[in-house]
This record gives C-alpha cells, structure tokens and sequence, in this order.
C-alpha cells in the first residue's frame, strides 16, 4: 500500500491537473503545517509517506476510530428494522475512543496570484482560477450566486462554456463552481478548463472578459429565464438518484436539516431577477481578488505555434 502511495504521488507530479489544484488550494487555503487542514506539498506528503509505520497506524486507529459519532443513512427499498438490527449488530459496541470536535473552516484573505508550472511533454495544459468568499449558504444572496455560478460556468449552455468552448474553440473543458459551508464563513468561486498550451492567452482573456462582461452587464432576459428553468429542474433530477438522497440526507442529519431547506433556497432562486443576481455576483466576485495557476508544457509553445481548436 505504502509503494502503490508513493507511485500515485509520483504520478500527480507531472500531471497539469493535480499540480494546478494542488496550488491553487494551498494557496486559498494557508493553514499551518500542524492545522489538522494544511494540505503539504507533494514532497511533504513523499516524506510523511516514507516514515510512516505500520505501529503509527495501528496506534492512530486505536486512538480516533470508532462508531459513537456516527451517521448512517440508508436510501431504496429496504427493511427498516433489518437494517437498525444490523446496524446495532456491526457498529453498537465499536466505541469511538475520544470525544467527537467539529474542525471548523476558516476563510482566508488572501492576496491575488499569477502562477505557472510547467509540466513537460503533455498535450494538455490546465486551467484553474479562484477567490476565496466569505459566505454560509444561508446568507441572503446564497440563492442569487447559485443561479449567478450556473449562468457563467454551471451548464454545458452557460457563458463561459459557449464563448470559450462553442465559439472560440478554445478548450475541451471549461466551467465554473461556487461553494459555500453550512457552518462556517468559508467559501469559494472558481474557474476551471482544460486546454491546449498554445491558447493560454487567448483563453485567460477570455475568462476574464466574460466574468467582467457579467458583472457590469448581467445576463438577457431569455438566457436568464432558460438557466433559472434548468437549475431549478437540474436539483429535481438530482433527488431521483438513492446515492443523492443519502448523501444529502447525511449531510443534513449533521447541521439539522430537512428538505424544506431545499424548498425554500428553490422558490427563493424562482424568484430572483437578473438584476438580484447581477448585484450579487458584484458584491462577492472582484477580479482583482481572482488567484490563477496554469500547468501545462509551455516552453514548448512558440509564436507560430497554431491554435487549437476543439470541435
């Protein structure tokens, strides 16, 4: 297990997407190495790797694993008294060896970064850009953002996939997310593609055009109306799937939630208009605040280099 380790964290050092979120991570969220959060670099994860033994795992279990704080949801057709027998039978005695502490999220106000690495002899180049939020998803324009996100980057149909992708031929992937935690302040926008070494420029201006352009001019009446239709039938969709369910429902057994929830974050995007969630997005994305990091073999690249174009 310790050499098949060692072989994946070798792998990610030459490959664009995992150097590129890798970065952008470490750079949004600063922890302290001892911060049960910090994510170490590559090298330090070879080396924890490496002088890890097999009496340090067993004293690590012995000493944080057990069942007293756990959840257990179960989704389909099922026998609920089966499964609270087994359940009890599995996990009833299997006590958790410490009290269970919540490690909160922080947020972190971190400066704007421009970063490159290069990854030799790859065909591909990735793309990552993001800011970090200080949000819960209860906060009031929670529902404005949402919607905002899936207009930009949320949809195969959204801006940033349509000028990028569709239009321009730019990249083979492109989109955008938006979290926020239901606990903490601590949250984040992003900007993901996948592409070709030889677009780098023109497809970092375009992200960035398209992200201002929203900004200042917000979204047509149609393709507003058309993204707030699919949204709200994408997260109906999403309730079909048992694996879905169960996951939202664990999610919600920990911070107290219902569906209701759910019903009302969705009447409340029905109502939004595109001037709502313009004035959203603009109080919570600067673009001045957007860290990036490209990963992709560059050196490579000339100015006759032809663009790729993906069809």
């Amino acid at each position: 297990m310790k050499c098949q380790t060692l072989t994946a964290i070798d792998t990610q050092r030459t490959d664009p997407q995992s150097l590129a979120s890798l970065t952008i991570g470490r750079h949004l969220n600063p922890y302290p190495p001892e911060h049960w959060l910090y994510t170490p670099t590559l090298e330090e994860r070879t080396a924890r790797i490496r002088a890890a033994t097999i009496d340090e795992a067993r004293r690590c279990h012995a000493d944080l694993v057990g069942a007293s704080h756990s959840e257990l949801v179960v989704v389909g057709d099922f026998d609920p008294d089966e499964v609270t027998r087994l359940a009890e039978k599995l996990f009833g005695d299997w006590k958790s060896p410490a009290p269970y502490k919540r490690i909160p999220n922080r947020h972190f106000q971190v400066p704007a970064v421009d970063r490159t690495l290069e990854t030799p002899d790859k065909a591909n180049a990735v793309y990552r850009a993001g800011l970090n939020l200080k949000l819960r998803d209860d906060h009031s324009d929670f529902p404005a953002l949402v919607l905002g996100n899936y207009l930009l980057g949320g949809t195969s149909d959204a801006r940033l996939p349509r000028r990028i992708r569709e239009k321009e031929g730019l990249s083979y992937s492109v989109g955008s997310w938006l979290s926020a935690s239901a606990l903490d302040e601590s949250g984040e926008f992003g900007v993901y593609a996948i592409y070709a070494p030889q677009n780098r420029a023109r497809l970092e201006q375009a992200v960035r055009e398209e992200v201002a352009r929203a900004l200042a001019d917000g979204f047509t009446k149609s393709e507003f109306e058309n993204a707030r239709k699919g949204l709200l039938e994408a997260r109906k969709v999403a309730r079909n799937s048992d694996s879905g369910l169960a996951s939202r429902l664990l999610s919600y057994s920990v911070v107290g939630r219902t569906f209701a929830w759910d019903k009302a974050l969705e009447a409340r995007i029905a109502s939004l208009t595109p001037e709502e969630v313009r004035d959203a997005l603009r109080r919570h994305l600067k673009l001045e605040d957007l860290s990036t990091v490209k990963a992709g073999d560059f050196n490579k690249v000339t100015a006759r280099a032809p663009e790729a174009k993906f069809n």
